[in-house]
């Protein structure tokens, strides 16, 4: 694949386009593209020698900004392709000296920042997580796409902000969720690791060499024993889920003591726990040559790095626009065989 010559931006602050505005002041443009566990951000860095960025042109936090991203021929000459980052909302605002920059930080978050700060105390009897979650993002103007399974809940208490427990709960039930393009967007990421790569990555896909690869020693958990307590009764259970016993030959077994409803919502549980720890065994992160396919959320095909070939999940994408070029930063991990309740 040839490497794109060249990338351009297009921006927009509450509607206006404001290219030709940050022609002369624009340093850098980074786009994070992130497969679950926190909103895609947008930071934009400009030139601050005047300090007009603090004086009137100083923005407002929670204004709207669109964002995208055009590499110049892609394939060949003439032939571009665009990344539609999305919308998001101006959340911090920095600034520094020697040299003198400007720094607004960006998140794919509702504009009200009671989706991230205020505290909700409510308990939820007889819900689904689709229903929360739909419930959730309608108060704050977002939809929902979800594409999980039907996970009902017999009985829960929230006590944090909607965004934090929202996370929590999907986190919980080995579900994934993000914030983007004015979606709350929950999905089964063993659905996405069974689809087929996006495209195939060697070393020489990697610019400069610049890879790191890491591999666990005491290697994946084969199953989990989960000690759980029923809220009606407070009788403390135990179950095993992926092995029949916690010493069989040659397994790994993660402990968990928790609460759950009944049996099959602490087996969901506890498949949950095994799938997330189980992530970190393989990695591979580095900076590749600018891939429009591979983004947060793909599958890719790695070869020649010996025994760390195979397929990997993309959990962070992050394209980087400067003065010095353009880069892509990726971190991943190994697709595993994934523990089902």
């Amino acid at each position: 694949m040839s490497k794109p010559r060249k990338a351009t931006t297009t921006l927009k602050f509450n509607g206006k386009n404001v290219d030709t505005s940050l022609k002369d002041y624009l340093e850098s443009i980074s786009y994070e593209d992130v497969a679950s566990g926190s909103s895609d951000t947008l930071s934009i860095k400009l030139h601050n020698i005047t300090k007009q960025w603090m004086k009137g042109w100083y923005p407002k936090k929670g204004d709207a900004v669109e964002g995208s991203i055009k590499l110049l021929d892609w394939d060949k000459v003439g032939k571009d392709k665009k990344i539609f980052c999305g919308h998001f909302t101006l959340d911090d605002v920095s600034f520094s000296g020697n040299p003198m920059t400007a720094s607004f930080d960006c998140v794919s978050a509702p504009a009200s920042e009671s989706f991230k700060t205020r505290e909700r105390n409510k308990t939820w009897e007889n819900a689904t997580i689709s229903g929360i979650a739909g419930e959730s993002a309608g108060r704050y103007s977002l939809s929902l796409s979800y594409s999980g399974p039907s996970i009902k809940i017999k009985k829960l208490e929230q006590s944090e902000s909607d965004s934090e427990f929202l996370y929590k709960l999907c986190k919980d039930y080995g579900l994934s969720m993000k914030v983007y393009k004015k979606k709350i967007v929950i999905y089964d990421q063993t659905q996405m690791e069974q689809k087929s790569p996006v495209c195939t990555l060697g070393m020489d896909d990697f610019v400069d060499n610049n890879w790191e690869a890491r591999d666990s020693l005491y290697g994946v958990y084969s199953g989990a024993r989960i000690s759980y307590k029923d809220p009606d009764d407070d009788k403390e259970t135990s179950i095993y889920v992926g092995l029949k016993a916690e010493n069989a030959k040659g397994s790994r077994t993660l402990r968990i003591n928790e609460t759950a409803d009944s049996a099959a919502d602490a087996r969901r549980k506890a498949a949950a726990q095994v799938n997330l720890s189980n992530q970190d065994a393989t990695t591979i992160s580095g900076t590749i040559w600018p891939n429009i396919k591979v983004c947060a959320g793909v599958t890719v095909k790695i070869t020649d790095f010996g025994k760390f070939n195979g397929k990997y999940f993309v959990d962070k994408s992050t394209m980087e626009l400067g003065e010095s070029g353009t880069s892509q930063k990726i971190e991943m991990h190994k697709c595993q065989k994934r523990i089902t309740a």
